[in-house]
């Protein structure tokens, strides 16, 4: 059995996978003013309780973002210390990771990402670097080199009519790639945590 933690999207959940295929999906909060950090730990122990975790819990899966600094670095801490605790393997996932998955040529393939707080990025390949842009208003300029935007939650005001566009599921693209994850057991997780602040990068 394969556990998924998400805490990337808006709204973070466990996500259990056995066979290929997700039997549970559990909501750790559910709305902004919850705290991740005071309902991880509780919510993951009723998980444990109900699947028997501690015997049948195989790997580890992390979402590291674009998102939220406080949902990723409580995200990464949590699976760090279950990898190290149950000695499991964890194998980690990012707009970087949906981006490579795609069976298409991705040059021209941006991913726009909704996370918690509101928060909201555009990621994209420039001259064989995978950027990560913050966007803190609407008035974001698409690159020109981008012709088709993926994205999880709502279709972005800035792309144009001629900008083609599809809806992805970070939980669907696990599944659908899990045989392609690479999986650690001594793996050092580094959220990718995006500031307007260079400084901060």
């Amino acid at each position: 059995m394969f556990l998924l933690l998400d805490v990337a999207s808006p709204i973070p959940e466990f996500h259990l996978i056995n066979d290929k295929k997700i039997i549970d999906s559990i909501k750790i909060t559910d709305n902004n003013d919850q705290k991740l950090s005071d309902l991880l730990i509780p919510t993951y122990l009723e998980i444990d309780k109900a699947y028997k975790l501690f015997k049948n819990l195989e790997k580890l899966i992390i979402t590291i973002g674009p998102g939220s600094y406080t949902a990723l670095r409580v995200g990464a801490s949590f699976i760090a210390g279950l990898s190290q605790s149950m000695s499991l393997p964890i194998s980690v996932v990012s707009t970087l990771t949906i981006h490579n998955y795609l069976s298409e040529p991705r040059n021209h393939i941006g991913v726009y990402f909704e996370s918690s707080n509101k928060q909201k990025f555009f990621s994209y390949q420039k001259n064989n670097q995978f950027i990560h842009e913050k966007i803190d208003n609407m008035s974001y300029i698409m690159p020109k080199s981008v012709s088709k935007v993926l994205y999880n939650l709502t279709l972005p005001d800035f792309i144009n009519s001629n900008t083609q566009s599809e809806i992805f599921s970070i939980k669907i693209n696990v599944i659908e790639n899990l045989d392609k994850l690479e999986f650690d057991k001594n793996l050092i997780i580094k959220p990718i945590y995006i500031s307007n602040n260079i400084i901060l990068n």
